[in-house]
This record gives C-alpha cells, sequence and structure tokens, in this order.
C-alpha cells in the first residue's frame, strides 16, 4: 500500500506539472554558464598555482644566487688577500706603495673592500675611499660613507705563514658581485616564470571549457531524462555507461525508473486483482440474493450459507490486506521473546496434519529441538502455516511435503518442501507479491487469497530474516525461511550442536 500511495503522489505530481505547462521534452540548462565558471575555477587553480610555483621558485633561485654571489664575493676577497699578502711582503708593512696596490671596485662594479691590520684598527676602506698611513696620518679622503649591505666575507692576509691583517668585503648596490651573463639569465628566467603563468592560465581556461562541455552531457542526459520521467515518459532512460561517478549516477536513475516502472505495473495489476478478487464473491451474493427475491431460488439454509460463505471470504480478503497493511507500515506489535524455534514449527506442522491427510498428501517433518531465536511465536507459526498451507494447495493428491528445522552456522533455517506443480524461472521473483499466482486463468478454486506468501515475507523481514523460493527436480518447490539465531544461543565451539532430531511420517 505504502509503495501505492507514493505512486499516486507521483502521478500527482506529474499531472501538476502537466498542466502547468511543464513539457518533459524541454531542457532548459544552463550549460554555458556552468562551463564558464568552470573555465574560470581552472583558470583561477592554474593561475594561483603558477603564482605559488613562480613564488618558490623564485625565493629557491634567490636563496641560490645570493649563494653564488657570496661564493663569488669569497673569490675576490681571497683574491684581495693575496695581492695585499704580496705587496705587504715587498714593502715591509702597511705602507702607501702597499695600500695603492689593492684593487678598487666601489665605484666600478659596487665592491667595498676594508683591510684590517692585526689590532683589528682599519688601515684601508674605500666604502670612504681613504687611506692611512703606517702613523695614522690619512692621505687622501673622500665624503662618501656606504653601509655594509648583504654578505660580509673575509679572508686572512698571511705573510711567510703568518697572519697581519683581514680582507673584509661586500657588496652594494644592485647586481654587484654578478656578471652581465648573470643579470641576463636572471632576467631570463623570471620571464619564463611569468610566461609560462599565462600559457598555464589559457591552456586550463581551454581545459576547463572542454571538461566543462564532457562534463555536462551527461549531466544534461540525466535531466532531460528526469523530466521525461515527471512528465509520464516511463520508458525514458540515461543510457549511460562506465564506472565514473556521473555514469553511476545515470545507471542509479534508469534503475529508479525501472523501478517506478515496476511500481506502476504492480498498482494497476493490484487494482485489478483487488477488483477481481472482490467481483467474485460480490457476484455470487447478488446473484443468490436476487434469485431469492424473484423467487427462482428458496431462501433456506443452503442458499443463506453461499451468501454467508462468500461474505466470510470477503471479510477473510479484507482481513489479509489490512494486516498486510499493518505489516508493511510496522504497526503491527510483535512480542519477541526467546524462544525455541522448534515450538512454533511443530504447532503448524500439527494444525495441518488433517489438511494433508484430507488431500492424501505424504507429511514428513524433521524438526532440530534446542534452536533459540528471539522472535514472535504466534507470527512465526502464521509464517510457517503459510507456506504448509501454499504447499497443500498446490501440491495434487500423492505427493509429498517435507518440513525441516535446523541449524545453519549463526542462522536457524526452516524449509518446506513439495512435489507440487513447481514454479517457472520467470515466475520465481513474483512469488512473494500480493495477488500474484502463475495460472493465466486465475483459478481459485483452490481458495487461496494470494496474499499468504506476501504476509510470510513480511513477518520473516519482522525477524531481521529472509526468504527465498527455489525450484525442484524434476518437480517441485522449496521454500526456505532464515532467521538469525539468539546470541545466547549459539554454539561457542564449532561443530557443537545441541539439537535432537525427532523425525516421523506422516501418510
Amino acid at each position: 500500500m505504502a509503495s501505492v500511495t507514493g505512486l499516486r503522489r507521483l502521478r500527482l505530481t506529474m499531472r501538476d506539472a502537466s498542466e502547468n505547462g511543464a513539457s518533459p521534452r524541454v531542457v532548459r540548462t544552463h550549460t554555458g554558464r556552468f562551463a564558464r565558471r568552470l573555465a574560470v575555477a581552472f583558470a583561477i587553480v592554474a593561475f594561483v598555482t603558477a603564482a605559488l610555483a613562480a613564488g618558490f621558485i623564485s625565493v629557491s633561485w634567490n636563496v641560490e644566487f645570493d649563494r653564488y654571489l657570496t661564493d663569488n664575493l669569497q673569490h675576490m676577497c681571497d683574491g684581495v688577500a693575496d695581492v695585499a699578502s704580496q705587496a705587504y711582503a715587498e714593502y715591509s708593512g702597511w705602507t702607501l706603495q702597499t695600500l695603492s696596490l689593492i684593487p678598487k671596485w666601489g665605484p666600478v662594479r659596487g665592491i667595498a673592500v676594508q683591510i684590517l691590520d692585526t689590532g683589528g684598527k682599519v688601515v684601508y676602506d674605500d666604502t670612504t675611499t681613504h687611506i692611512q698611513d703606517d702613523r695614522g696620518n690619512v692621505v687622501s679622503e673622500q665624503q662618501i660613507v656606504i653601509e655594509p649591505e648583504g654578505p660580509i666575507v673575509t679572508a686572512p692576509v698571511l705573510v711567510g705563514g703568518q697572519e697581519v691583517g683581514t680582507v673584509r668585503l661586500w657588496a652594494f648596490g644592485v647586481g654587484a658581485g654578478l656578471t652581465d651573463r648573470d643579470v641576463k639569465f636572471r632576467d631570463a628566467s623570471v620571464r619564463a616564470l611569468a610566461i609560462a603563468a599565462l600559457v598555464a592560465t589559457f591552456l586550463a581556461s581551454i581545459a576547463g571549457m572542454a571538461y566543462a562541455s564532457r562534463l555536462v552531457r551527461p549531466i544534461e542526459r540525466i535531466t532531460a531524462t528526469a523530466r521525461a520521467l515527471r512528465g509520464g515518459d516511463s520508458g525514458a532512460r540515461t543510457g549511460l555507461a562506465g564506472e565514473d561517478e556521473i555514469a553511476v549516477l545515470g545507471r542509479t536513475v534508469d534503475e529508479m525508473a525501472d523501478a517506478i516502472e515496476a511500481d506502476r505495473e504492480l498498482e494497476r495489476r493490484l487494482t485489478a486483482d483487488v477488483a477481481h478478487e472482490l467481483r467474485t464473491p460480490l457476484q455470487a451474493i447478488q446473484a443468490t440474493v436476487e434469485a431469492m427475491q424473484d423467487g427462482v431460488l428458496p431462501a433456506d439454509e443452503e442458499r443463506l450459507g453461499t451468501v454467508r460463505d462468500e461474505t466470510v471470504r470477503l471479510a477473510r480478503l479484507a482481513d489479509a490486506i489490512l494486516e498486510l497493511t499493518r505489516l508493511e507500515r510496522g504497526s503491527l506489535p510483535f512480542e519477541m521473546n526467546r524462544l525455541d524455534l522448534a515450538e512454533p514449527v511443530r504447532a503448524a506442522a500439527d494444525a495441518h496434519e488433517a489438511l494433508f491427510d484430507a488431500s492424501g498428501l505424504a507429511f514428513e517433518t524433521r524438526i532440530a529441538a534446542g534452536i533459540h531465536i528471539c522472535g514472535d511465536r504466534d507470527r512465526l507459526q502464521q509464517a510457517v502455516s503459510n507456506l504448509l498451507s501454499n504447499a497443500a494447495r498446490y501440491t495434487p493428491e500423492g505427493g509429498a511435503v517435507t518440513l525441516c528445522l535446523r541449524r545453519g552456522g549463526s542462522n536457524a533455517v526452516i524449509e518446506v518442501d513439495d512435489t507440487g506443480i513447481g514454479v517457472s524461472d520467470d515466475d520465481l521473483p513474483h512469488l512473494f507479491s500480493r495477488f500474484w499466482r502463475a495460472d493465466s486463468a486465475r483459478d481459485r478454486s483452490t481458495g487461496g487469497l494470494g496474499i499468504g506468501l506476501a504476509v510470510t515475507k513480511e513477518i520473516v523481514e519482522r525477524h531481521d530474516g529472509s526468504i527465498r523460493a527455489e525450484r525442484l527436480e524434476p518437480v517441485g518447490t522449496r521454500f526456505t525461511i532464515t532467521v538469525p539465531l539468539d546470541r545466547s544461543a549459539v554454539p561457542r565451539r564449532y561443530g557443537a550442536s545441541t539439537s535432537t532430531w525427532t523425525a516421523e511420517a506422516r501418510a
């Protein structure tokens, strides 16, 4: 009933959409807008990535260039120290002649040079371009003071293996300590990074547009299918294939459409079945009453009994439908207690013994005791009774029915086998649908309502179990109910069994 209500709501929704002028064939999407947004997102990501890469590379290159500059300055400092050592040895101290041989790079290459004696006194400093003699007298001086910036390197001035002073050297000004080739390489690298960032952004924009177009097409197909389904086109499908998320979504939509179509068919069949089930007893009641009113038939106990039988049939049908509806909604209370499953199974078998005797069927039971579950005793007996009644109804005279209760791992297993007319493979999936019968002529001579198996399925599922049906060779059908054991009833050692078998054959 819940599925029928859902389908009715779906139909009302589709009808309202149709009345409001919605058409499943007209699909308005925002492909261009989405593609542009995705392309812009790609471009932004590419630009930010390129900018970050350029920043990291720039920092790395600056570190490497600083190290390269420091190495160059150290090499130059060592060269100045060698010159100073030779001049000091030749002119016997820090004389004017000695200091005049020191390279003057400051004005030309932005290199500052200082020479300190062993006492730490500056004897040469081209940062102010002044020269002192041994007595500390300033020979010449320019009024330019240049503070050290960047790394400062030093080198000892050695004469005869003895240190006579120290050379300090550092660079000032942009590009100081770098050759023209170094500067060109640095500028070319910066330009290459900028060009790479622009190219990456451009290519990312194109890739974003292409990817967006490819991404949008299956989404458009899914949207069109959903609109078509909403508009009443039950045959609309996406037809998407693949393993990506969008393809899986498309297949899910197709499966949903198949389920909706199956529910629609079930609704139509359910309506026809209910009408058919009600029409037969109502026609019988109407015909009998009219015949008695017209005087064609006497209003005796036999005729009134016919009316009563058909009325009882209607009451049974109404009760069965109500019970199934409550089971599906979960509104029917279950008294769940720990119990030995053999008790309701044996009670159902005992209740049907007379039925099997009257039908000329052999009935055999194999019921294992000590299989405990948590369940409702009466409902479980009802489920087993429905299976036994079904077996008796569709097994011809001279056949056999077997009821078995056993332990299967951590589950209790109930099996009902018969040698009846059997069920085809195409009909097996429909066995537990309400009002379903395999016979196309809908013969009701057996007296079934077509609801018993559906009720059984709901009862089993309320016990967290499952039920299935399978064909037996050469003839017959097997119904298997699986219900989880009560945890406290599961043997602690594999292979341990507390169940005892009782078997009896009933002709």
